[in-house]
């Protein structure tokens, strides 16, 4: 007997701009682990190619094609990674196109159109700093979607497009991303003393993100006499300006500049206080696993940092490019222990009454229904509650 429609899983072909570690990957990562497969059969199309978490996507058991764009959209390199993709939703009979970011949106979209029968969902996971013509595409590619989703209040656009918009904050996984009693242990595994207090960030190493504040307040704090190590995870085009900075305030020997790295957890569970500096952000992914496991945090109050933490009972929140505030509740945060665990207890319980990666799935997944479908905004909310209502953290309602 043949299965009905609503019986045969769709093809979801997720497009990612690259495939390094992170937010919106480890994000993509999630859903790729927790997408019921019975409903929904996914592939990743990465614009750039040979990226480190390659190996992860096809470890979660999805197709990977990797188009290896070159740094030029005005080429015959660009067309030739339209017709690439083209061909890839053709092959695999995708019937929900995903895309994050405008590069790899402007591709899915152009894709799209050429395979015919894709229903289109664009994801936006932060504020649109791009200017001129990368503004206007970054706008066209969300604008353009049946459906549109966003992980913050704040990213929400404007006039109709807002109509066809939900609003799904980020999750992550409680169960890996726990709070740990082998702290010192994980120290010592990064060749730190297990006895210095351990500051860390996860991030991108681009302007947006101000890992250069965060140098700047740990430059601070060293001037003042502290003891401190500090971790920065990520990778980026301020990688070299970020190294010359840390060896210009004297914290060479202090500073590590980690790049990517796949054991971001491990990282955490060595860290005291987590930081997250950014001048802009939609639901920060690092900021929720520092949350989850029960780390105190201080980040910068914009964006979707103010949904996430609540100033002064699970992190601190200090302005943006202010170092010395950041630097004044880091110490805050380090003289007081009490204080730091009070954060970090209430910051796992916001996870896991707010953020776990099940629910986000789940909502996902009726979102991606209801495009298919070709439903109303309307209809779909109906329907994303009935799928989100009876869930518990931790339970399985397929």
């Amino acid at each position: 007997m043949s299965s009905s429609p609503e019986q045969t899983p769709r093809t979801i072909a997720f497009f990612s701009p690259e495939l390094v570690n992170g937010g919106t990957q480890r994000h993509l990562l999630e859903v790729l682990r927790l997408i019921d497969r019975t409903r929904f059969v996914p592939m990743v199309i990465s614009a750039k190619g040979h990226g480190p978490l390659g190996d992860a996507v096809r470890s979660a058991g999805a197709a990977l094609v990797e188009l290896g764009l070159g740094p030029s959209m005005v080429s015959r390199d660009f067309w030739r990674c339209v017709r690439e993709a083209t061909s890839a939703l053709r092959a695999h009979r995708v019937g929900i196109v995903q895309y994050f970011e405008w590069r790899a949106g402007t591709i899915a979209l152009l894709a799209a159109r050429r395979a015919g029968g894709c229903r289109i969902v664009a994801a936006r996971r932060s504020v649109n700093k791009e200017r001129g013509v990368q503004r206007w595409l970054a706008d066209l590619v969300v604008h353009a979607a049946d459906r549109i989703i966003v992980n913050s209040d704040l990213l929400r656009p404007a006039g109709r497009a807002g109509e066809r918009t939900d609003v799904i904050p980020s999750g992550v996984d409680t169960d890996r991303f726990r709070p740990t009693a082998e702290r010192g242990d994980a120290k010592a595994r990064l060749g730190l003393d297990p006895k210095t207090p351990v500051i860390g960030t996860v991030g991108r190493l681009e302007p947006r993100k101000g890992t250069a504040v965060l140098v700047a307040a740990l430059g601070a704090l060293r001037a003042a006499g502290r003891p401190l190590a500090a971790v920065i995870v990520g990778d980026g085009p301020l990688r070299d300006e970020l190294a010359r900075d840390v060896a210009a305030r004297g914290l060479t020997g202090s500073v590590q500049l980690l790049g990517d790295r796949s054991d971001v957890r491990e990282v955490l569970a060595a860290l005291d206080v987590f930081v997250l500096p950014s001048r802009t952000e939609g639901m920060s992914n690092a900021l929720l696993e520092a949350m989850a496991m029960g780390l105190p945090v201080v980040a910068t109050a914009v964006g979707g940092n103010q949904e996430v933490v609540t100033d002064g009972r699970s992190g601190v929140l200090v302005p943006a490019d202010a170092a010395g505030a950041m630097a004044a509740a880091i110490a805050r945060v380090l003289d007081d222990g009490a204080f730091a665990a009070a954060l970090g207890s209430a910051a796992r319980r916001a996870v896991e009454e707010r953020y776990g990666a099940r629910s986000m799935v789940r909502r996902l997944e009726a979102v991606y229904a209801a495009a298919a479908a070709g439903e109303t905004r309307a209809l779909a909310a109906e329907r994303a509650a009935l799928v989100a209502a009876p869930e518990l953290e931790g339970a399985d309602p397929r």
